[in-house]
């Protein structure tokens, strides 16, 4: 029998209803995730005051040395901290992400606008990223794939963990399994396996420069896939094909990738000699429970009216072990991992899922297995709040549950199936925290305003007010960019030796009294003249 082909105006509005559909989805996900920034014509900032202005901050000194700022003339030397240097590795550095920042202070936005636009557009490059490795991947249909990479986007793990916003963009890793599952397929040659191993390269590299938690966690994922490939009998054979077909592009581009990671590699090992190595001890309180992969919160839409349960409430450091993403969306999603599990890229998803729950839980006695991870795996010391490693379920949940939407679609259940995918979405539906950035631009003015003119440096410590600690050391690393004037303050995931400056609050004459003992010891031990420490101790606006 003669098929015809379908008329060509068919095809384009297939074309123009899939790129819609694809379009729409991005609108959700960037409505689920940053819907109190969007709804308050971006006036409030999603999250707190706390890891969002460090992160605006980091971003913003790149902005500023890139740009010629004389008072950031050195990467690695933020002025804060003053007069210690490298501190900029003491935590995230952010420049994978960066270059999104800075073209927006480049077309005249200020930090706080230019701030808004860049976590818009890492949660508009992960939705990317999932449609196109659910797409070209796995080979879904557009409406499962849709799901699929809004669940990935705008998961309950990832919203109830943009108070720490260094973890939102993970787009690169998405590129890298990409990349992993087009290598290990028999029709790529060796000419296109050089594209595909520079991606794979290219994207760990910028996923470490983008943020520390995503790129070791993106090498320890793909340890465990090479491992469980190895070990599974029917991908051994493919495996170890595609390796040696594609090992002289790897190890090529992988000494390359090494060399662009040099500076970074470097500069963390010269933080890890002054502050030092993290104990187990301080990654025991956020290692994740049994209970926390059930944990949503409070400000979950369906299901904060659980987060009164004992269970929930016993959970030590809570914020940090909401990992639950629903009820339905866990179940449907391991159904359709385990339904297409004889496709070898879906079995090891499914291989690695279980084994990140295994791995990193704690149970009853205390005993968790992620002891001998952290003990054993290179870099594993440096991961201290683990629970963060839940939000990588999202790159499995997102793949099995577009696998279980496209076989109901496939069975003829499409209803069932756009049905099923709006209740898993509307189960990621959080209404978490956020602040007026005009009010804390004002409190940093505040500060400005009361630093004198010739000040070398200054510290800053309140005399009353109502805020955390924290708060404050922010208020004054930001005035600090104000004036141009490095601070004795600072803000970060570490603290120089010797720096125990911590709480800034002078609230009481004790406290007073600490702190001109501690700011004293500070100032001996880093050959500061006194007289070059102006003091700000005035009221704090809030």
């Amino acid at each position: 029998m003669l098929t015809l082909p379908a008329p060509m105006g068919t095809a384009a509005s297939e074309r123009t209803r899939a790129a819609l559909l694809v379009l729409g989805g991005g609108v959700l996900a960037l409505l689920l995730s940053h819907h109190s920034a969007l709804l308050s014509g971006l006036r409030l900032m999603q999250g707190d005051e706390g890891d969002v202005r460090f992160c605006n901050y980091i971003l913003e000194h790149g902005w500023r040395f890139v740009s010629g700022d004389p008072a950031h003339a050195r990467f690695w030397d933020p002025p804060m901290f003053h007069p210690e240097p490298n501190v900029a590795a003491y935590s995230e550095v952010l420049l994978g992400v960066a270059p999104l920042y800075w073209v927006w202070r480049g077309f005249g936005l200020g930090a706080e606008l230019s701030w808004q636009a860049w976590a818009l557009a890492m949660a508009a490059l992960n939705y990317a990223a999932a449609v196109w490795l659910l797409r070209r991947g796995f080979g879904l249909r557009v409406l499962p794939a849709v799901v699929g990479a809004v669940l990935f986007t705008a998961g309950a793990p990832r919203v109830n963990q943009l108070n720490h916003p260094q973890l939102e963009a993970q787009f690169f890793a998405l590129l890298a399994v990409g990349a992993v599952v087009a290598l290990t397929r028999p029709e790529t040659d060796r000419r296109r396996g050089v594209a595909w191993a520079a991606l794979l390269v290219g994207a760990c590299v910028a996923q470490l420069y983008a943020g520390f938690y995503w790129g070791w966690f993106l090498f320890f994922f793909l340890l465990l896939a090479f491992i469980a490939g190895l070990v599974l009998r029917d991908t051994r054979g493919p495996l170890l094909t595609a390796l040696r077909r594609h090992l002289p592009a790897l190890a090529g581009f992988g000494v390359v990738g090494l060399a662009l990671l040099a500076p970074l590699i470097l500069h963390a090992r010269q933080a890890i000699g002054t502050v030092g190595l993290r104990t187990f001890a301080e990654v025991v309180p956020m290692v994740p429970r049994i209970w926390s992969w059930f944990y949503m919160g409070p400000d979950s839409w369906l299901y904060g009216w659980m987060d009164g349960f004992s269970r929930f409430r016993r959970l030590p450091l809570g914020w940090e072990h909401r990992l639950g993403f629903g009820f339905v969306t866990p179940v449907l999603a391991g159904l359709g991992l385990w339904q297409a599990r004889s496709r070898p890229a879906v079995r090891l998803l499914l291989v690695m899922a279980v084994a990140t729950v295994l791995l990193a839980s704690r149970y009853p006695g205390g005993y968790t297995p992620w002891w001998l991870v952290f003990h054993g795996v290179p870099g594993a010391a440096a991961i201290r709040a683990l629970a963060r490693i839940g939000m990588w379920l999202l790159v499995p949940a997102a793949v099995g549950l577009a696998l279980y939407l496209q076989r109901q679609w496939n069975s003829g259940r499409a209803a069932l199936a756009v049905g099923l995918g709006a209740l898993c979405l509307l189960e990621q539906g959080l209404t978490g925290p956020a602040y007026d950035w005009h009010e804390a631009r004002a409190d940093v003015e505040a500060v400005a305003a009361r630093i004198p003119p010739g000040c070398a440096t200054f510290f800053y410590a309140p005399t009353s007010g109502k805020a955390r600690e924290w708060k404050y050391q922010l208020d004054a690393v930001w005035a600090s960019n104000e004036r141009g004037v490095p601070t004795v303050n600072g803000y970060s995931g570490n603290a120089p030796r010797g720096w125990r400056l911590q709480d800034n609050r002078r609230f009481n004459a004790m406290a007073a009294e600490r702190l001109d003992r501690d700011l004293e010891d500070w100032m001996r031990s880093r050959n500061l003249a006194p007289a070059s420490v102006c003091r700000i101790q005035v009221p704090a606006r809030r």
